[in-house]
């Protein structure tokens, strides 16, 4: 190599520049990546304020339905709850036999007896019936033909008394007990029939309460059905 000769100081500086160049390529490529994450970075932190914000507007939404359910629940729980005793009255009217007569009919309220003294027993509604009958035989197919009533807990009919009256009834005065054999004594038996109103809701009784003409509640009830707010 020639004195003076400055090419190998040339190809030695271009080899050192090299590394040099591919570490500032780099360095390059490398910040404009961080600069496009921080932008992507910004970007997801609006979109992520932004879904916060619609989530906190569907939980208010979904707090707006909750309550009108809940609303619309008790508006349902109160004609559930309703058994009009314009119905009873004529579902047992229409069961009592020709030799059974109705003398009066009162509400009842019992508690039944509950083993957990931390619970609350809730009362149940009832009724007792109280009457005249020709035969013991006319009480006991009175109160069997009242266990298939819908609108009555079937297990809780139960004849609680029955006495024959001390003196026979007066023809004259009283008549006669219907399908009685002229000559044959008349006796009338005192009878106590209770039992349990039926805990069934409303809404799936609406084809006996129409039965038993309650035009109104079950017209109510047809429209809960028809809008879906009832099955």
């Amino acid at each position: 190599m020639a004195p003076g000769d400055r090419r190998p100081l040339v190809l030695g500086l271009a080899a050192a520049l090299v590394p040099l160049a591919l570490v500032g390529g780099y360095w390059v490529v490398t910040r404009s990546q961080v600069n496009q994450l921080r932008v992507r970075s910004s970007e997801l932190d609006a979109e992520t304020a932004q879904l916060q914000s619609q989530l906190q507007e569907i939980s208010g939404i979904q707090g707006q339905i909750d309550l009108v359910r809940a609303e619309i629940n008790a508006f349902v729980a109160v004609f559930n709850d309703i058994l009009p005793w314009s119905a009873l009255l004529q579902d047992i009217r229409t069961r009592t036999p020709a030799r059974v007569q109705i003398v009066s009919l009162n509400q009842t309220t019992t508690t039944p007896e509950q083993t957990d003294p931390a619970v609350t027993p809730e009362s149940v509604d009832g009724l007792s019936i109280n009457g005249v009958a020709c035969s013991y035989d006319e009480i006991n197919d009175f109160a069997l033909v009242l266990q298939r009533s819908p609108l009555l807990q079937s297990q809780t009919v139960a004849i609680s008394q029955a006495q024959q009256q001390p003196t026979l009834l007066d023809p004259q005065t009283q008549g006669r007990c219907p399908g009685t054999p002229v000559g044959d004594p008349d006796f009338l038996i005192d009878y106590t029939i209770g039992a349990s109103i039926t805990d069934t809701p409303a809404s799936q009784l609406v084809d006996e309460l129409e039965r038993q003409g309650t035009v109104g509640l079950v017209t109510r009830l047809q429209a809960l059905r028809e809008k879906g707010v009832i099955e």
